[in-house]
């Protein structure tokens, strides 16, 4: 069985398939991502979440021969308040387009491209560890990508308890919910070309961050931000 076969398993067996992804990908990179003090090198391992806090690195294998560009990367948490939250839809936790492969593997992007800069995992302590999913992907036309505000929050009406938000350049936890990756990739006519996803248990201090990114989002709300 090969690599991507592999992780293309373990998807399957942990349900990110069918939860964020179809079973129609097909893909052919691994992705690892790094932090300073944890490296997620095998699908579905557990990381510790105060490791999980700065934004990560990421590498594809094998390295490609010619850079990769236009790429689309991902991160979503499909779990907010339960496993598979339909009524909240995925959080989206990282959003950058127009990637590019360096010769080395690792990937860079301009923060002009960030659609939705990192934020940590922060899942609440509830003895259920959250899956965080990370995608990179391609437009099959291999033209540079627009996610526009208005793609994101007529997303987010998919989802009951949703809120619609700005979508604007500082996103709070109302802007975030109700997103849907696999929706994204269909719309915007993107490859999966690599994936990867870990599990992340909550902690006190992870509560504590949970609670304020909520609390955040309300004061958003009131005031019609």
């Amino acid at each position: 069985m090969s690599s991507t076969q592999v992780v293309k398993t373990a998807l399957s067996e942990h349900k990110v398939i069918p939860d964020v992804l179809p079973e129609t990908i097909d893909p052919s990179y691994e992705l690892t991502i790094h932090w300073p003090n944890a490296t997620l090198d095998t699908p579905g391992k557990k990381l510790a979440c105060e490791d999980t806090r700065p934004e990560p690195t990421i590498t594809i294998k094998p390295t490609p021969t010619e850079p990769l560009t236009n790429l689309v990367l991902i991160m979503a948490d499909p779990d907010l308040m339960k496993t598979n939250d339909t009524n909240t839809g995925q959080v989206r936790h990282w959003l950058a387009t127009n990637l590019t492969s360096n010769p080395d593997g690792t990937l860079s992007h301009f923060a002009a491209a960030e659609r939705s800069p990192y934020v940590r995992p922060a899942p609440l302590p509830d003895a259920r560890p959250h899956r965080y999913v990370f995608i990179l992907a391609r437009p099959a036309s291999n033209s540079k990508v627009e996610v526009r505000p208005e793609d994101l929050r007529a997303m987010q009406t998919a989802f009951p308890m949703a809120v619609s938000g700005t979508q604007g350049a500082a996103q709070d936890l109302k802007d975030r919910w109700g997103f849907d990756a696999g929706r994204l990739c269909e719309e915007k006519g993107l490859r999966v070309l690599g994936v990867n996803f870990m599990r992340v248990e909550g902690t006190r201090e992870s509560l504590q961050a949970n609670l304020g990114l909520m609390g955040e989002a309300a004061v958003d709300k009131a005031v019609g931000k």
